[in-house]
């Protein structure tokens, strides 16, 4: 593994989420919308370059508190002058209402009407915040010390002058480190100036801080909830001032009929931060005008419309080719109701907003839409019409790159776990085809956003597999990774970038991993059969087969997938040579294997394993003791391979 590799290897593991099958229910749509509304990961992306902490920006930018320039950065690392430490005092206190565009005079001799700052330096002074200098100047482009800064902030939470006893600022800073106000600041020296970052860290520190009276914390104050643990729910901020959804009729005028300006605008799609030139037609959106920022969505679900729940006349939920979702706007309602345009019957691709919910709905015509689906399961099952009569077809379940489960109804035979088919839908019917293959191959570069000569999108959305099962994961996870023209089932390209990919058992994500306990099995003429046991996070589980794939199986650790609806088992190898064991890795015949992000550490006795973990791991090393490392069962070192399994004898 190369220098790059190495620096890197740690954080590889970070983006991947464990989906096996079908076990885990629909629920993950709304949880990955979530999150990406939520700015975890990918979307706090400018962020990362910052010395300032993404939560406390992503939180204040939500506020309005800070925002970036035209270029994403919040310049964080610059100092804060006195002009922009009085926009963030002002839009973090509740006199931020008496901000008024209309309402801007000069309020020092250096500050003019027209001085972008002005009202927010007036509102600042007259409410006591920070004052001005006795020669009746402001000076909006000095520069803010911490113990100026401090002290406007305790002001903010109730003190007054009368609890700052003795020589300034050395009152201030006592309660400022008692309260907990210094977490995460840089800077220690009260003279020294603060940054941006520093700045909207202190402020950020302060919502979760009492008010000096003790009776709430200061977030609340300003009308925000607060939960138990004293942390500002971040999801009620960003709605408080959010419209939509709105759907997109044109990428080229849906930023005039919003009142936003794309010069200025910030944009997230699907999580990502991106430019207004990546709106499409179609998409979802949600904005907000006074913190210039939308946030865009184009998850969609196309299928047949087979009935509506209570009633189409009264509809708050949809079933589209076997699949229930909630409607969450008017709008969808308008098209999916009894009198909108949409009938029973009729192939429709519902647009799905922040939380998964339909927020618009349209013929599947006109999008042409065609859903990607990884297949988990196939078989037949009964159904019901649209007339509420019985009938039995065979049907394929499985999984869209964006995580969304999905089951359909076939006719065709041919199609079993593991496949990657398309289906397209026109005059209520569905045709299915085998996915294209793809040319994608070479190195990944995840900081360049590329795979060897192909630019991927910020919001892609990556899913690995094996046999029937799968993960999402990300592009950290595979940074270093060279992959095969064989690696790489299928992907979607948008304005050039990669915006879908499904992967061939790139990262062995998809499987779990435990110990095989016991393991019985008969071969005769007729067959093989036989039992296991087998531990999987310190459960113990039970399985019976009559089938010769399960018939090789011996004790020790393996992995654990599922295939054709039945679980199955592999013995992964051992590494041997071991000469060095650390925290994250280990040195085996001189190649180094880093530990899957969720390895097993189990301590062995005579009859049976515990769970243990890693430091448990590298202590017993460092004291002599005997451990035995497994790993994946197809791939080398070179290839990525992972510890999956620690034995600790």
């Amino acid at each position: 593994m190369n220098s790059k590799k190495e620096r890197k290897a740690n954080n590889m593991d970070r983006m991947s989420v464990r989906k096996t099958g079908r076990k885990r229910g629909r629920r993950l749509l709304a949880a990955v919308l979530t999150v990406a509304l939520l700015f975890t990961g990918s979307a706090a992306g400018s962020f990362a370059a910052d010395s300032s902490t993404d939560s406390a920006v992503s939180m204040l930018a939500a506020m309005g508190v800070i925002s970036a320039d035209s270029s994403g950065s919040y310049d964080l690392n610059s100092n804060v002058t006195r002009a922009a430490w009085a926009k963030m005092l002002v839009m973090a206190s509740p006199y931020k209402d008496q901000v008024a565009a209309g309402a801007y005079s000069a309020p020092f001799k250096d500050v003019a009407a027209t001085h972008w700052a002005a009202a927010y330096i007036k509102v600042a002074v007259s409410n006591g915040l920070m004052s001005g200098y006795s020669d009746g100047s402001f000076r909006p482009d000095s520069t803010v010390t911490l113990a100026q800064a401090v002290n406007s902030v305790l002001l903010l939470l109730g003190y007054t002058q009368s609890d700052f006893q003795g020589a300034f600022p050395y009152a201030q800073m006592n309660i400022y480190n008692s309260i907990g106000l210094s977490q995460n600041i840089a800077v220690s020296t009260h003279s020294s100036s603060i940054t941006r970052g520093d700045a909207a860290d202190l402020l950020y520190n302060a919502l979760g801080t009492n008010v000096k009276d003790g009776s709430q914390k200061y977030a609340a104050t300003l009308g925000y909830s607060v939960n138990s643990s004293g942390q500002v729910d971040y999801a009620g901020i960003i709605s408080s001032n959010m419209y939509g959804p709105y759907t997109v009729s044109s990428a080229s005028d849906w930023a005039s009929l919003l009142g936003v300006d794309t010069a200025s605008v910030t944009v997230y799609k699907n999580g990502s931060q991106v430019t207004a030139a990546d709106i499409s037609a179609y998409d979802i959106l949600y904005y907000s005008a006074d913190k210039s920022t939308v946030w865009a969505y184009n998850s969609r679900a196309t299928g047949i419309y087979e009935s509506a729940s209570p009633s189409q006349d009264a509809a708050t939920s949809v079933t589209v080719s076997g699949t229930v979702y909630e409607l969450e706007s008017t709008a969808a309602f308008t098209a999916l109701s009894s009198g909108g345009t949409l009938k029973i019957g009729d192939a429709v691709t519902l647009l799905l907003g922040k939380d998964g919910g339909v927020a618009d709905a349209v013929a599947a015509a006109d999008i042409d839409d065609v859903t990607v689906l990884y297949v988990t399961q196939s078989g037949s099952k009964s159904y019901e019409d649209a007339n509420g009569n019985a009938y039995t077809s065979r049907y394929i379940a499985g999984v869209t790159a964006d995580g969304r489960e999905l089951e359909y109804p076939v006719t065709v035979t041919w199609i079993s776990e593991g496949d990657t088919v398309k289906l397209s839908f026109s005059s209520g019917s569905m045709r299915v085809s085998r996915a294209g293959s793809s040319s994608v191959y070479g190195e990944v570069d995840a900081d360049d956003m590329t795979i060897g000569s192909k630019t991927v999108a910020d919001s892609v959305k990556i899913i690995d597999t094996y046999a029937g099962s799968y993960v999402q994961t990300g592009m950290s996870r595979l940074d270093g990774l060279t992959l095969s023209s064989d690696s790489v089932l299928y992907c979607d390209m948008e304005n050039g970038k990669i915006t879908r990919l499904f992967l061939n058992n790139v990262t062995g994500d998809a499987m779990d991993y435990g110990v095989v306990l016991s393991a019985v099995s008969n071969s005769s003429s007729s067959g093989s059969s036989g039992s296991y046991s087998y531990d999987l996070d310190g459960t113990t589980h039970n399985l019976n087969f009559s089938d010769k794939a399960l018939s090789n199986v011996s004790k020790g650790p393996a992995a654990i997938y599922t295939s054709g609806g039945e679980t199955r088992l592999k013995n992964l190898p051992s590494l041997s040579k071991i000469t060095d064991v650390t925290s994250s890795y280990v040195v085996a015949g001189g190649n180094r294997y880093y530990y899957a992000a969720e390895v097993k550490v189990y301590e062995k006795t005579s009859s049976s394993y515990r769970l243990s973990t890693v430091a448990d791991a590298v202590a017993a090393a460092e004291e002599g003791g005997s451990l035995s490392f497994y790993y994946d069962f197809d791939k080398t070192a070179a290839k990525g391979a992972r510890v999956r399994v620690i034995i600790i004898n």
